[in-house]
């Protein structure tokens, strides 16, 4: 059996990596970790200003996305040593793409049996404009989905 586990590097991510931690253990699944990078921006216009067009040094852009991925990277090998430390087979795996097909991508891929993935609670709003990664898993996966709900906080 193999759990394919989402990891995002969100405020859930811990709560996922435990309840993973916990069905591996119960069904000796091996585990894969997967984090979905987000593709490179085909151009940044946050704040755009014509003017300071010309301060903007391509190279920059490029080094501050390959830190983030750096550091993304090592911190997911770190969670697949943690797993590997309790005695569970593990991998971690980080990719670049669309989120969901990326994931549904990595089932297929790697035989995965099984999908764990972290839901965020985002209001009916949110849901409705953009959709949530959760429920468009749940409606195109061709294996189980086990989601780990946030935990809810008093306002």
């Amino acid at each position: 059996m193999k759990i394919l586990v989402t990891i995002d590097f969100s405020d859930i991510t811990e709560q996922v990596l435990k309840q993973s931690r916990m069905l591996a253990d119960s069904m000796q699944a091996e585990v894969i970790l997967l984090h979905v990078a987000e593709p490179n921006p085909d151009h940044i216009t946050y704040d755009y200003d014509p003017a300071a067009m010309y301060a903007i040094d391509p190279s920059e852009i490029r080094d501050q996305i390959a830190q983030r991925f750096h550091k993304e990277h090592k911190d997911l090998q770190k969670y697949a040593q943690q797993f590997r430390d309790q005695g569970l087979t593990c991998k971690a795996l980080m990719v670049q793409g669309e989120t969901v097909e990326m994931i549904l991508n990595g089932v297929e891929k790697l035989s995965s049996n099984f999908i764990v993935a972290g839901s965020h609670g985002k209001g009916m709003i949110s849901q409705i404009l953009l959709g949530s990664t959760s429920e468009k898993l749940i409606k195109k996966s061709t294996v189980p989905v086990y989601l780990v709900p946030a935990e809810k906080t008093e306002d």
